[in-house]
């Protein structure tokens, strides 16, 4: 969804989070996470040491080649609900399809099953997994963090993988489909997963497997999450560190504008002003509830 998550001026160096434990259990789970870190660790030491962001030119004007579906020669339809938000692309052309089935099948979601039954398991599987990793995030990274403060960030989190892509990341077509497994591809191709981390801007992390791998999407989007959640505090929109809609807001019109627009959603005449009142719709109504069993 444009624009791009985070465009020019969020500083890739200033965040390099790493997990106390593998979200996929094993040691070749262990392995492929390891390795993809790492990849994604000498990315951003580069552009720490001065480098020009990939397909950025030394003013920051994007003069990235557009993807424009180039590596998504399939498409797979859907519609604006749970699940199924378009358009798949198949998993083959950027990662894995077999790490897909044998690491996240949980959260495939299956055009051929009984769409209602098929959407409340997928929805109970991710919610119980977003929930869980935004908490130990949070935990990780403010050890004394309140549990009070653990809740609002995880309804912000959910609010925003709502807002981006309808909790949609993997999905397997019908039989008319061929059976295609498929990830999230949004606003001409360039935006990846579940958090719609846009290959224009975040060059270097999706060439790591941010994009196509469900742990490393969302774990890299709570990295720049986290840190407008943090920067929230110093601006004239956000009064209390327990403000936490406006805390919430600023984190997310920031995450999707870029490091300058903490205050974007208190604009109502914004040129995007309908991402952050989308969001705000989201994180009020919380409608992936009707989905769940607590």
């Amino acid at each position: 969804m444009a624009p791009s998550v985070n465009p020019v001026g969020f500083n890739f160096a200033r965040l390099v989070y790493t997990r106390t434990k593998p979200i996929i259990t094993g040691s070749y789970a262990m392995i492929l996470e390891t390795a993809s870190r790492f990849a994604l660790i000498l990315a951003l030491a580069a552009l720490a040491s001065g480098c020009d962001l990939d397909g950025l030119d030394s003013s920051g004007d994007n003069n990235v080649t557009p993807s424009d579906w180039e590596d998504c020669p399939e498409r797979l339809g859907g519609t604006w609900a749970f699940g199924r938000a378009p358009f798949g692309c198949a998993v083959d052309e950027v990662g894995s399809a077999e790490t897909v089935r044998t690491d996240f099948a949980d959260y495939i979601f299956d055009d051929a099953v009984q769409r209602t039954s098929e959407r409340d398991r997928y929805m109970n599987a991710l919610y119980e997994f977003l929930l869980e990793e935004a908490a130990d995030y949070l935990r990780d990274r403010k050890p004394d963090v309140t549990d009070e403060e653990v809740g609002a960030w995880q309804r912000a989190v959910l609010a925003t993988a709502h807002q981006e892509s309808f909790w949609t990341h993997y999905r397997k077509g019908d039989a008319d489909a061929e059976r295609l497994l498929t990830m999230i591809r949004g606003d001409m191709g360039h935006g990846h997963g579940l958090m719609q981390i846009d290959d224009r801007w975040h060059t270097d992390a999706i060439a790591a497997g941010v994009g196509w791998r469900l742990d490393e999407n969302f774990l890299y989007a709570l990295d720049i999450y986290f840190s407008e959640w943090e920067r929230a505090l110093s601006t004239d929109c956000v009064d209390a560190p327990n403000a936490w809609e406006s805390r919430a807001r600023s984190a997310y019109s920031a995450y999707n504008g870029g490091p300058t627009q903490l205050c974007r959603w208190t604009d109502p005449d914004h040129r995007w002003a309908q991402n952050d009142e989308g969001f705000y719709d989201k994180y009020s109504f919380q409608r992936w509830l009707n989905h769940v069993s607590e």
